[in-house]
């Protein structure tokens, strides 16, 4: 599972400076939860199972549905240390709620 993480991080998460967000290409082969879960797993550099499960943040199967066949729907939410905003279908923009995080991943 380290390798899927580190392969997602590779090819899906870009880091912006200037903004301090980490912007994901959603993968729509993968439930919308699922590429949450990966990237923060990838940003934090560890395996998808140790973080807390998404399901205490927010219901994946509801987050999945929420952009099923819209193109102006937003949502944001926090999970595990990181403020999530997903825009649409193909965005998902990622940030540290504490700032050193930030400089320590980068």
């Amino acid at each position: 599972m380290m390798a899927q993480t580190e392969q997602w991080m590779q090819s899906k998460v870009e880091y912006d400076h200037s903004t301090g967000f980490y912007r994901v290409g959603r993968e729509h082969d993968e439930p919308l939860s699922t590429n949450v879960v990966l990237s923060v797993a990838a940003i934090e550099g560890v395996r998808p199972t140790e973080l807390p499960p998404l399901a205490r943040t927010i219901d994946p199967d509801a987050l999945d549905q929420v952009f099923c066949g819209t193109d102006d729907a937003m949502l944001s939410f926090s999970y595990a240390g990181y403020r999530v905003a997903i825009h649409a279908a193909d965005r998902i923009e990622i940030t540290p709620i504490d700032e050193t995080r930030a400089l320590t991943r980068n």
